[in-house]
């Protein structure tokens, strides 16, 4: 009988699992190169991901992006630092010329689907879905006057504190919700992507909330709902900052960042114009199309953007609670950073002061009184009257980028102290302030609508001249390079300190006061923050 052939090499290759001995075995292991693949760069530790949220919290932050001052963040991860391609992204992704022009222009379109109906839903829609709780159907074409002040019944005042307990339900939540869902998105392995996935649901999710947002229901369901949107909009917002200094390359990442800037201030005056629209006819429209707007805002942007790479292959991470609240934890021992924060802190109240209650500010004190000669509802010209507001802030904070850069290069060649610039533009903020307060208390006529649209237009201009000068102070003010993400994101939650001390001193101060006489001491107070912010940062120059 025929033996089957044996190929020499192949055939007589002993079996090596049986031949070698458990010893030989481990010797050969001790060899062997062992792929450990790294997991990637947590988004918290991103100093670009941070300086995006940054940008994303405020026009005239938007306006800091989007101006020409060379400001970067400290990031020890760029390819500039070593021998790396800074045409390739983090991702080790390298797109192409039709794919950086999809990145650019996608994280543009992003940023505006993703702000106008966030900032339609908090400057208009909830103000006016908390006032129309409380018995003010501020879209009704009769009104009562009381003949005493001639203004409204009843009065307005007592809104400020449901909505204050609202503003401050929102801030707490939406400081747990950003870290942990930074933290579950780093880990999400599917094919589609880490940051695809959470973008689609969180969109759907924050369209389902705001209809129920929009219902009739009790001030407690309602603050439960508006925390629950928080984790739902984190959801949409924190991955597509991630995404930014993800899959953009260094090479591009500023004229993307300079896009998306210019978008976030674009959507930050759309957003106000469609809040004011839609709560002129019927109160509950404006949850309507925002809804519609979210709906489509995560899945236009992932189509809008290349296809995001598979996850599938990168190392599993099991879930830490103390990485969700070491991003809460500030750094330790860095005075100049603490002065910086304290700044940001002061200026963030003066400005949540007026734009906390801008909706009851304009409904129920620039137009306490009943329309002359037409049976319109008021919300009519106070709708006009806050558009015109969007745009004159708009006007404001794209001139302010357009300053920055020649102000930066001037004061740099004078040797004048980057210090001194913003605190002239917490002057300059206070000055507008006052102007509205003093044409709304001592004048009459159209005066008080001339004083509210010129203080949006300088307050834009000053505000994004203190963001954009200001994040020069709040780099050189980092301990750390290596933990510049960190520090970037404790310094982003003095917004959110800001916005719930405006929420409290202003429910105090309106509730104190009869009639709309409280609102009035809204914009006194703003003044004394933010000038209380130009003292401290002018502390910050004396101490270095």
């Amino acid at each position: 009988m025929l033996e089957p052939y044996v190929r020499p090499g192949i055939d007589d290759r002993p079996d090596l699992d049986k031949a070698l001995s458990p010893e030989d075995k481990a010797a050969v292991a001790r060899l062997a190169i062992k792929d450990r693949r790294r997991p990637p760069e947590a988004s918290a530790d991103q100093p670009e991901a941070q300086t995006v949220r940054l940008a994303a919290a405020g026009s005239s932050a938007a306006a800091a992006a989007a101006a020409s001052v060379d400001t970067p963040a400290p990031d020890m991860s760029s390819a500039y630092l070593d021998m790396r391609d800074p045409m390739v992204a983090a991702d080790g992704q390298r797109p192409t010329t039709g794919q950086v022009s999809r990145l650019n222009w996608g994280f543009f379109a992003a940023s505006i689907l993703v702000g106008a109906p966030w900032i339609a839903l908090n400057t208009i829609a909830m103000p006016n879905a908390v006032a129309r709780l409380f018995g003010y159907d501020t879209a009704a074409l009769q009104v009562t006057i009381n003949p005493a002040t001639g203004r409204p019944l009843p009065v307005a005042t007592d809104l400020a504190m449901p909505l204050a307990v609202l503003v401050i339900v929102g801030v707490v939540a939406s400081m747990f919700a950003m870290p942990l869902i930074s933290v579950l998105s780093d880990r999400t392995r599917t094919p589609l992507g880490r940051r695809t996935p959470w973008m689609v649901a969180g969109g759907v999710l924050c369209a389902l909330l705001t209809l129920l947002l929009g219902q009739n229901i009790g001030i407690v369901v309602l603050c439960i709902f508006w925390a629950l949107m928080q984790f739902a909009y984190a959801m949409l917002s924190a991955p597509l900052a991630s995404a930014i200094s993800e899959r953009v390359p260094d090479k591009f990442r500023p004229r993307v960042e300079r896009w998306h800037g210019i978008g976030v201030m674009l959507g930050q005056a759309l957003g106000v114009c469609m809040g004011a629209f839609g709560v002129m006819f019927d109160s509950f429209t404006p949850f309507t199309y925002t809804a519609v707007l979210f709906a489509v805002s995560g899945i236009l942007s992932v189509l809008i953007l290349p296809k995001e790479p598979s996850s599938t292959e990168q190392p599993r991470q099991p879930f830490n609670s103390d990485q969700v609240l070491d991003q809460l934890r500030p750094p330790a021992h860095a005075p100049a950073f603490a002065r910086v924060f304290t700044a940001r802190t002061c200026m963030m109240t003066g400005v949540g002061l007026t734009g906390v209650f801008l909706w009851y500010l304009v409904r129920f004190w620039v137009y306490g009184k009943a329309v002359v000669f037409t049976s319109a509802p008021l919300t009519l010209p106070a709708g006009f009257l806050i558009a015109g507001m969007a745009a004159a802030t708009l006007v404001g904070a794209a001139l302010a980028s357009w300053a920055a850069g020649p102000i930066s290069e001037s004061i740099e060649e004078k040797n004048i102290p980057t210090t001194r610039v913003v605190a002239g533009a917490c002057l300059l903020y206070a000055i507008g302030l006052g102007l509205a307060w003093g044409l709304g208390v001592w004048s009459t006529g159209t005066a008080r609508e001339n004083g509210m649209l010129l203080f949006a237009l300088i307050s834009g201009f000053a505000f994004g001249i203190y963001d954009s000068l200001g994040l020069e102070l709040v780099m050189d003010s980092l301990p750390d390079p290596r933990r510049a993400g960190h520090d970037l994101g404790i310094y982003a939650l003095a917004n959110s300190a800001g916005l719930a001390l405006a929420a409290i001193i202003g429910a105090l101060l309106v509730n104190a006061f009869e009639h709309s006489f409280g609102y009035y001491l809204l914009f006194p107070s703003a003044i004394v923050m933010v000038l209380l912010a130009g003292i401290v940062t002018l502390a910050a120059e004396s101490a270095q």
